[in-house]
């Protein structure tokens, strides 16, 4: 696969931009868009999977692990100040979106069923809230976790990583041995952070309900960490020349992606837990899927339609609840808290709304995220861009001077 230009390279020579990365995150957006819309209507065959789609999310965050170890892999040469331009990468990258998305969510709340955000605040939502959103520092309560923006709650895993990727980078970005070290300690690690659990929750959030503490603890970024640490070990594999010399005959990519896929089937089916959480299985099995389609030889799952979906998928990612709401309106359906879903009375009429809410629904999205990527996205990422090339061109003039 021949790389294409990185988008969003610095003003000198950056990292490649790999189009396998685009779909894996065209696929992402995808799963989660699924569960969202099949968790509006009653029973059909097949939803139970559907509902598994949530692991996009976990796909978004072993795309962002690869996709760091490169940039950083290539930009480390050439960045004066390696970690600092990091950090303003990825804040201009995510904030400017992200805050609009507070302020749409926030002076635009009935766009969405009310009850999509209050759930995770039944107590209200308090002006701290917002200012702790804004820092992305709302993973750390379980009322702030995905009270703001929906969908909110993963953001701040993701850019709570962002804070220890420079450093973990450090370990693992050049050693495959660590990497491998590092995934199986963090097996031993979940397993002491769930016996943990629950002394937490009666110390510090003994007055929550379960089903928000079920969600906060299964999604925070101590329990997501092993996520990311898989997705450094991915990084290496990728990058190993045996693997890729391997994996450029389709037969092998194949093999490996079949492997894998039955796997994931294989533990959304059955849900065995053993020492090593089902949870971390599937995620094994999705890195595996990356590497699969990471040499081109399955050239049809990386096609320009999930690529492009991929390239929007942030956007996508912030505006396909409202978009869910909208279409909801549109087709006049109303749902409360007593009435989550609308059962039609038959899997065929679930699976006929099923369809119509996905096929306006992802279109609006489009639409919205096509937008969005260029009147926020982009400006926000230039802006990011000038700040780097004034203070490389600052660095440069006391160097001349000195």
């Amino acid at each position: 696969m021949t790389p294409e230009p990185d988008r969003v390279s610095s003003h000198q020579s950056g990292p490649a931009h790999f189009a396998y990365i685009d779909a894996v995150r065209g696929m992402a957006f995808l799963g989660v868009f699924a569960v969202h819309a099949a968790l509006l209507v009653g029973k059909f065959p097949g939803q139970f999977l559907l509902a598994e789609g949530g692991y996009g999310v976990q796909l978004f965050f072993l795309a962002s692990a690869i996709t760091l170890s490169n940039s950083m892999s290539a930009r480390r040469r050439i960045d004066p100040y390696p970690i600092l331009y990091f950090y303003l990468r990825r804040l201009f990258r995510i904030a400017p979106l992200f805050w609009a998305a507070m302020i749409f969510y926030w002076a635009l709340p009935r766009v969405m069923p009310h009850f999509w955000l209050t759930e995770w605040a039944p107590n209200g939502v308090h002006p701290i809230y917002f200012v702790l959103t804004a820092l992305f520092l709302h993973g750390w309560h379980p009322y702030t976790f995905n009270s703001i923006v929906p969908g909110g709650w993963s953001i701040a895993v993701e850019m709570n990583f962002y804070l220890l990727f420079p450093f973990l980078y450090r370990f693992l970005g050049r050693s495959l041995r660590k990497s491998v070290v590092f995934v199986l300690a963090s097996i031993i690690y979940i397993n002491a952070i769930n016996r943990c659990l629950p002394w937490l929750r009666h110390l510090s959030f003994s007055d929550i309900s379960d089903s928000v503490w079920t969600f906060y603890k299964s999604f925070w970024l101590p329990s997501q960490l092993p996520v990311f640490l898989i997705g450094f070990l991915a990084y290496h594999l990728i990058r190993n020349d045996s693997i890729a010399r391997l994996l450029r005959v389709r037969f092998w990519a194949g093999c490996l992606l079949c492997s894998c896929s039955m796997v994931i089937l294989t533990v959304l089916t059955g849900r065995e837990q053993g020492f090593i959480p089902g949870y971390l299985m599937v995620v094994l099995a999705l890195a595996g899927s990356i590497l699969a389609i990471s040499k081109g030889s399955l050239n049809w799952f990386v096609n320009p339609a999930i690529c492009y979906l991929g390239r929007i998928s942030y956007s996508c990612y912030l505006v396909h609840f409202a978009a869910l709401g909208i279409t909801l309106k549109l087709l006049g359906l109303h749902l409360t808290e007593s009435l989550p879903h609308i059962d039609t009375g038959h899997a065929a009429g679930n699976v006929s709304l099923f369809l119509k809410i996905t096929a306006i629904a992802l279109t609006l999205t489009v639409a919205i995220a096509t937008a969005t990527l260029h009147l926020i996205e982009n400006p926000g990422i230039a802006m990011g861009k000038k700040l780097l090339s004034q203070i490389s061109a600052s660095r440069d003039r006391q160097d001349v001077a000195a």
